[in-house]
């Protein structure tokens, strides 16, 4: 997943604060609530420390 905007992902005991430029895995609902809200555009899996192209 990678954020093109600042997105807050608000839950009822937590809210995460990810950035825009930010490429990483997220949980598939936070995935779902920022692409609705033309927060984030989906990518290739992340892993190791390597960034998805």
């Amino acid at each position: 997943m990678k954020f093109t905007a600042d997105y807050y992902w608000v839950q009822p005991a937590f809210t995460i604060a990810y950035k825009a430029g930010m490429h990483l895995n997220v949980t598939r609902t936070c995935a779902d609530e920022a692409v609705a809200a033309g927060k984030a555009v989906r990518t290739k899996k992340v892993a190791d420390g390597k960034e998805a192209e």
